[in-house]
């Protein structure tokens, strides 16, 4: 297997990770929207477009966003915001258009691609910490597209928990998947 096939490999293994581990925080933050704001699951994550537990359409989003990411990222700051911003049209528009048909998913995935393109071109701490905030921020958006007000106490609320427990670890997957996948890399070969 050469490095290229297994660097995809590894890529593909961390996408369904992520996208696993991203279920059942939407699952925790499903749970806690209902019991402790009386609020509908399915409203919430039919508005943002992922039905709960949609695996594949978060796996397909980290698997080919993120193989996008990783390939721009040896390059100078403005060709990765440049890249990551084009292929976040492009990937929004082919899931509208021809893929899924869902307008709320590929809002999200303009959201979740514009702030994992900006948390990319931070380093270290920073990027974990850039996810966060951004996750906020995307949240906070999502709602707000859909006609709620984040003055609203339950609405602000599910904001803070759909953008910590959902949009900020869906941008750290993403912005993060390269290093996971060169330490990956890098233990296979000392073996």
């Amino acid at each position: 297997m050469t490095k290229t096939e297994r660097s995809i490999a590894l890529y593909v293994a961390a996408s369904v990770v992520g996208a696993v581990v991203l279920a059942l925080l939407q699952g925790l933050a499903g749970g806690l929207l209902s019991r402790g704001l009386d609020l509908s699951e399915a409203s919430i994550w039919d508005g943002l477009g992922v039905q709960r537990f949609a695996v594949f359409k978060l796996g397909l989003f980290f698997a080919v966003f993120g193989v996008v990411l990783f390939a721009l990222r040896g390059e100078p700051l403005p060709r990765r915001l440049a890249g990551g911003l084009a292929a976040t049209a492009l990937f929004a528009w082919v899931s509208k258009e021809l893929v899924f048909g869902d307008r709320a998913l590929a809002a999200l995935y303009v959201l979740l691609g514009v702030a994992a393109t900006v948390a990319g071109a931070f380093e270290a701490w920073r990027r974990w910490a850039a996810a966060g905030v951004l996750g906020l921020v995307v949240a906070a958006t999502a709602f707000a597209a859909r006609g709620e007000s984040l003055v609203e106490g339950r609405n602000f609320f599910a904001a803070v928990i759909v953008g910590a427990l959902f949009c900020a670890p869906a941008i750290a997957v993403v912005a993060g998947a390269g290093e996971a996948v060169d330490a990956a890399g890098a233990a296979l070969e000392k073996r």
